[in-house]
């Protein structure tokens, strides 16, 4: 999305993830328009939005991203016969060239239901003219006719000179069982006051035809009845406008949930938390496919804000217990025949999520508990923030059985960090029989621990896995099937950290070191392959999983049942203007 696009409860991440500082402007130069979402604000909160405009503060890259981005959207609209708004002819600079926009070479690969074509290094073959133009465009139409295509168009780079800028493109085309990703470099001419399309060169261009939706929402069909549309359908927005935001109703939805089978009745069951004021739900899976809430007779619905939950059996009795991020405690209860009973609790603040293992193998499992310091609540602001180290202590409660647990993150060697924690995972990556932990951080690097007979060591810079980014998700896997795990990290992907990040202009006081660490963050997801004794080596480009959008989790598995790991990664944060935005 455009900077000038978002309002400003979202300002805040825009300013995080670009290292944007906001400039003053006068009151005269900020005249709110009647009925804009200015009108009415403070002339301190309208000076901080107008330091945003990316021209003020010396981004004019922003700008005319904006409006090449624009012009390609347009190009767009010539895709299909009699959907074009403009002629051509308006958008191309004099000699403009193109190159196919479907490569003439494809590699075509047959994995079962699902076709792959891509071409990685096209041959270049340039026509001249608006006729090339078209001629192309229908072409690429021919791979997805007749299904209605919807296409997105995001600027990747941007490097300009005198009269002549440059602009790396991704294009995302898709259909009912089809998709199309290709990179095209786009170069421009400046006509008067702005840029006509000169070229399209294609950089790279995959293919991927399936039998259709590999997953179907259904919601509706397996939580019936009125608790689904009258709790759950509404949205955050609604309930915010509702409760008390004193109970602890955030924006961001950082609730978690946990899946496991409490009745032992042999189908899985799921707790979903939820913000403060709303009741936590238990939903117990009956034999026809459907749930009921179990949360009020099993003893679980609280109104407590929660933010994370484990269904795991702590006493070794067989059956799931029940561990709960509520508030500032970490609860435990444990489970007697479907009911839940409070057996301990844990000072513990701001918990985004929590994993667990056996760490110190004496035969019960222990609680990792990830602390965060949230900068969108005013709570706290990321410093450095490509390398924040001022946030929230994560914590490690040993397990002493008779489900009572006892703090041990500083007798463990977890507790030299105090970094901005979102999600951790716990797997022996040196198959020496015990559990490593790896944590993924916001603003800064990750850290990988090696558990050494119980105390952990932190190794993520020697084993080449710190994935210095905005870290929302961690899983592993054997996605090469070479017997090692390996290892997926989420992180944010910022087309406009992109951009930016890569300018002369960009923290030129810094050193490269500092630049590099700027422009990491906006790349987006990492795959780290296990190497053995070496470590990790990242194959993110190779293995082609770096864009998952704004990113939170992270799932290595296979979802497909071909034998081979598959990536899902769940993202999204807000979308104002531009719908199709990436």
């Amino acid at each position: 999305m455009g900077l000038m696009e978002l309002r400003p409860r979202r300002l805040l991440a825009a300013c995080l993830l670009l290292g944007l500082v906001p400039c003053a402007a006068s009151q005269e130069d900020l005249p709110p328009a009647p009925g804009s979402v200015d009108a009415g604000l403070s002339l301190e909160v309208r000076e901080s939005l107008a330091g945003l405009d990316p021209a003020r503060v010396g981004w004019q890259s922003e700008t005319d991203e904006r409006a090449v981005v624009e012009q390609l959207y347009a190009l767009v609209g010539l895709w299909r016969a009699g959907e074009g708004r403009v002629a051509p002819e308006e958008l191309l600079a004099p000699g403009f060239s193109v190159e196919p926009l479907v490569p003439t070479e494809l590699e075509e690969i047959d994995r079962g239901a699902w076709k792959i074509a891509r071409a990685s290094a096209p041959t270049p073959n340039p026509r001249r003219g608006a006729d090339a133009l078209l001629a192309s465009l229908a072409a690429l139409d021919a791979r997805f006719a007749p299904s209605a295509v919807k296409t997105k168009v995001v600027a990747l780079r941007y490097g300009e000179t005198e009269g002549a800028l440059e602009t790396d493109v991704r294009v995302e085309a898709e259909a009912e069982a089809a998709q199309s990703v290709s990179h095209w470099r786009c170069g421009w001419t400046r006509v008067d006051d702005g840029w006509r399309l000169a070229s399209i060169a294609v950089d790279d261009y995959v293919e991927v035809r399936g039998p259709g939706p590999v997953f179907r929402d259904a919601s509706s069909a397996v939580l019936t009845g009125p608790l689904y549309e009258q709790q759950f359908v509404p949205g955050l927005p609604y309930w915010r406008t509702r409760l008390d935001t004193s109970l602890g109703v955030g924006f961001l939805g950082h609730h978690g949930l946990a899946i496991g089978d409490v009745d032992g009745d042999g189908l899985e069951d799921v707790y979903v938390c939820q913000p403060g004021g709303l009741p936590n739900r238990l939903f117990m899976h009956a034999a026809d496919g459907t749930v009921r809430d179990g949360a009020a007779a099993s003893g679980v619905d609280f109104l407590d804000p929660t933010s994370s939950a484990l269904l795991v059996d702590l006493d070794g009795d067989a059956d799931p217990d029940l561990v709960l991020a509520l508030g500032d405690e970490v609860v435990v209860f444990e489970n007697e025949s479907g009911r839940f009973t409070l057996r301990s609790k844990s000072t513990v603040s701001g918990t985004t999520s929590m994993a667990a293992a056996d760490v110190d193998l004496d035969g019960d499992v222990d609680v990792f508990i990830c602390g965060y310091v949230s900068p969108y609540d005013g709570s706290g602001m990321p410093l450095p923030y490509h390398d924040a180290n001022n946030g929230q202590r994560n914590t490690l409660l040993r397990n002493d059985g008779d489900l009572g647990f006892t703090d041990v993150t500083d007798e463990a060697g977890l507790g030299a960090t105090r970094r901005f924690s979102f999600a951790a995972a716990f797997e022996d990556i040196d198959d020496d029989g015990d559990q490593d932990l790896y944590v993924a951080n916001d603003f800064g690097r990750n850290e990988l621990y090696r558990n050494d007979a119980g105390r952990f060591v932190l190794a993520a810079k020697a084993l080449g896995v710190e994935d210095l980014s905005a870290g929302m998700g961690v899983s592993f896997g054997d996605f090469d099937r070479d017997g090692r795990v390996d290892l997926y990290v989420s992180n944010m992907f910022s087309a406009a950290g992109g951009r930016v990040a890569y300018q002369r202009n960009f923290r030129a006081g810094d050193d490269e070191g500092t630049r590099a660490d700027y422009q990491r963050h906006a790349r987006g997801n990492t795959l780290f392959r296990n190497v053995g004794v070496g470590g990790f080596a990242d194959v993110t480009a190779r293995a082609g999983v770096g864009m998952g959008r704004w990113a939170w989790g992270a799932l290595l598995r296979d979802f497909d049942g071909d034998g081979w790991d598959d990536v899902l990664v769940p993202n999204g944060f807000v979308t104002e203007r531009r719908a199709d935005d990436l």
